[in-house]
C-alpha cells in the first residue's frame, strides 16, 4: 500500500507535470493569440465604422455635384473677343428673319466693363406671333455664344385686328477684350 501511494503520487505528479506544460506550452501561447486576435478585430470594426462615416457623405456630395453640372451646364458657352460682335447680330438677324418677325431693329447699346469681362446691351424691337417669338427665344438659349435676355416686353396692338404683338428684347452679350 506504500508502493501504491507512492506509485498514485508519481502518476499524480507527471500529470501535474503535463498539465502544467500543456497551459504553458499550449494555452498561454494560444490565449495571447487570442487576446491580440480580439484586439485586432476590436480596431479593425473602429475603423470600419470611421470608414462607415466617412462614406456616408458620397451619396450627398454625388447630388451636390449633379446640381452643380445642372447650373453650370452652359459653362462652356463662347465668350469671344469683340471682333466677333458682326458675325453674331447677322446670326440674330437670320433667326428673326427665319422666324418671320417683321420690322427689325437691332440696336447696340455702350459696352460696358466688368472686373473679367465685358456686358454690351442689345435692344431688340421687332413685330409678329407669340409662337415665333418664343421659336426666336428657344434658338437664341441654343446659340453657341453666351447671351442673357435682360428684359422683354410684349405689347398688343389694339389698332390691327391681327394677332401681331409689338415685342422689344433687351439681350446682353459677353465679351473679353480684343
Amino acid at each position: 500500500m506504500a508502493r501504491m501511494t507512492r506509485d498514485c503520487w508519481i502518476v499524480l505528479g507527471l500529470v501535474g507535470v503535463l498539465v502544467g506544460a500543456t497551459v504553458a506550452l499550449v494555452f498561454r501561447p494560444q490565449g495571447r493569440q487570442l487576446y491580440e486576435l480580439r484586439t485586432q478585430i476590436a480596431t479593425r470594426q473602429n475603423v470600419l465604422e470611421s470608414d462607415a462615416q466617412k462614406v456616408a457623405v458620397v451619396p450627398e456630395m454625388l447630388r451636390q455635384v449633379q446640381e452643380m453640372k445642372q447650373r453650370y451646364r452652359d459653362f462652356d458657352r463662347k465668350l469671344p473677343k469683340r471682333k466677333e460682335l458682326g458675325g453674331f447680330l447677322r446670326e440674330i438677324s437670320g433667326n428673326l428673319s427665319e422666324e418671320r418677325l417683321a420690322n427689325q431693329l437691332i440696336e447696340p447699346g455702350n459696352p460696358s466693363r466688368e472686373e473679367l469681362f465685358n456686358t454690351l446691351p442689345i435692344v431688340m424691337k421687332f413685330r409678329g406671333s407669340y409662337l415665333s417669338l418664343a421659336s426666336f427665344l428657344k434658338r437664341l438659349d441654343e446659340m453657341q455664344r453666351l447671351s442673357r435676355v435682360e428684359k422683354l416686353k410684349i405689347d398688343c396692338n389694339a389698332k390691327d385686328d391681327s394677332a401681331a404683338l409689338d415685342i422689344e428684347v433687351l439681350l446682353d452679350i459677353y465679351f473679353t477684350e480684343s
